[in-house]
Parts: C-alpha cells; sequence; structure tokens
C-alpha cells in the first residue's frame, strides 16, 4: 500500500494500475471522466468525499480546475484475503464508485497520509489501516445480503500468549500485522478484531505500551544511552525515541530519565 497527498494541474490524465486505487478529495474536484472506452460523465467530487477506482481499469479524466487529494493504491491481494473472510458465494467484481461519503474512512484516509509522511511511521499501525480501509471499502462494493456476519469470538488465552511472547522477544524488529496474525493463526482482519477484544486495545497501541514500558524499564536500569535503548525498543533512533515518548507520557525520555535517577 501507498498513500500521497497530490495536487493535479488543470489538464487530461490517463490512469491504468494494478494496484486499487482510493481518491479522497481535499478540494471540491469537478471535470470529466471516462472509464475504458465508455461513454464521459461529468465528474463531481466534493471535499471529503472519496471515489473508489479498481485495479486494470483505464480512466481518462479532464479537470479544469487544479484540484488536491489523498491517493491511495492497495493491492488486490489485501481484499482478496478479505473478501474470502467477509463475503458469501464467491470473490465479487468490483466497478468505480463515486462520489461516497464516510466519516470513518474520511479520517482514516487522513491518518494514513500523516502517518506516510512521517519520517517515524508505524508498520503496525499502517498495516491495520490497510486492513480496515479495505474492509470498510467492501461494505460499500458488496452487495449487504453478501456479507457475512463478522466473527465476534476473542483469541484464545493460549494463542494469546503466543501472541505476547512474540511481541515481547521482537520488539527490537519492525513488527507487522502480519506477523502477530500468523503467530496466532489467524487472518489479520480477524486478528486485530480478536485483539481488542480480548485485550482492550488495538495491536499497535499494545506494541507501542510495551515499547514505552521496555525504554523506561531500561532508562531506571541502566545507563546506556538513549540512541541504544531506541534500538532496542524497535524505535528507528533517539529522536523516534523522543517523539514517541513525548506523545505518549508527556515528557521527553531525557526528562524522565532525571525524575527516576
Amino acid at each position: 500500500m501507498s498513500t500521497s497527498i497530490i495536487s493535479r494541474n488543470t489538464g487530461k490524465l490517463v490512469w491504468q494500475s494494478d494496484h486499487h486505487r482510493t481518491i479522497f478529495a481535499l478540494t471540491d474536484i469537478v471535470g470529466t471522466y471516462q472509464s475504458e472506452n465508455g461513454a464521459v460523465h461529468g465528474l463531481s467530487l466534493l471535499r471529503g468525499a472519496f471515489v473508489f477506482r479498481p485495479s486494470g481499469m483505464i480512466l481518462r479524466s479532464i479537470l479544469p480546475a487544479s484540484a488536491r487529494f489523498i491517493r491511495i493504491l492497495q493491492s488486490p491481494d489485501t481484499y482478496d484475503s478479505i473478501l474470502s473472510e467477509m463475503v458469501r458465494g464467491g470473490t465479487p467484481d468490483f466497478e468505480m464508485r463515486l462520489p461516497i461519503s464516510d466519516a470513518l474512512v474520511s479520517q482514516m484516509a487522513s491518518t494514513l497520509a500523516q502517518e506516510m509522511e512521517c519520517r517515524f511511521f508505524d508498520d503496525i499501525l499502517v498495516d491495520a489501516l490497510n486492513t480496515a480501509l479495505a474492509v470498510r471499502m467492501i461494505r460499500h462494493l458488496v452487495d449487504p445480503s453478501k456479507i457475512a456476519p463478522a466473527l465476534s469470538n476473542g483469541l484464545s488465552r493460549e494463542r494469546l500468549q503466543r501472541v505476547r511472547e512474540y511481541i515481547d522477544a521482537h520488539l527490537d524488529d519492525r513488527l507487522k500485522l502480519a506477523d502477530l496474525a500468523g503467530v496466532a493463526c489467524l487472518s489479520p482482519c480477524h486478528f486485530s478484531r480478536s485483539f481488542k477484544q480480548a485485550v482492550g486495545v488495538s495491536p499497535h497501541r499494545y506494541v507501542m505500551e510495551q515499547r514505552i514500558a521496555w525504554a523506561k524499564a531500561l532508562m531506571r536500569r541502566t545507563r546506556q544511552s538513549l540512541a541504544l535503548i531506541a534500538q532496542e525498543v524497535g524505535l528507528t533512533d533517539q529522536s523516534h525515541l523522543t517523539s514517541v515518548f513525548r506523545r505518549e507520557t508527556g515528557m521527553t525520555p531525557g526528562r524522565y530519565r532525571t525524575t527516576v535517577a
């Protein structure tokens, strides 16, 4: 998955991709569009709305005025794995949909854009948002009568313990949602939902809490440099540790170390 904030000037545009494409309008977007060799349609996408364009589609558009939008590209594989879990009766063919309004999708698009532009983006958070966005889009694109009820069971005690032990053993790695789901023998979609039911927080939040707790312990027990502590808890460098630690605790690591010395 990739996310970008795009500023597009007036003119013609031809687009084709092997990824599903979601466009979230940051300004009103007007013009015309033509799918494949079909008819030309008017385009009116108001700020805050979005459009879904499936992979493989050739789309031609003309914009008489400049536009600004968030572009999210997602692999069809992400959707295929979720469709097998969510939808009865096989995998449906997606069609272009516009405009769509959904406050939750708007929030996810904005968070993804902010996270992907950040120097220190969080892999688990991005993976979780990618999965959640695909789930939400499927609910917009598929006939509701074909959507299977969501599985409500949480993680078993044994599976949850395996996941916690894996996280503890790999805090210094760049953990991914698929890794944690694999330890639990669940799909990423089912795992995220089940983990939150069992623990009360998302996998991303839990991992971050463990990293901050371990960083605090290292600062209390050792005189290791903050740069080395950052690496041991799975953060990029001292700057990343400072940014996350301040956001989570309200103080810098240096200040915390002083208070517990």
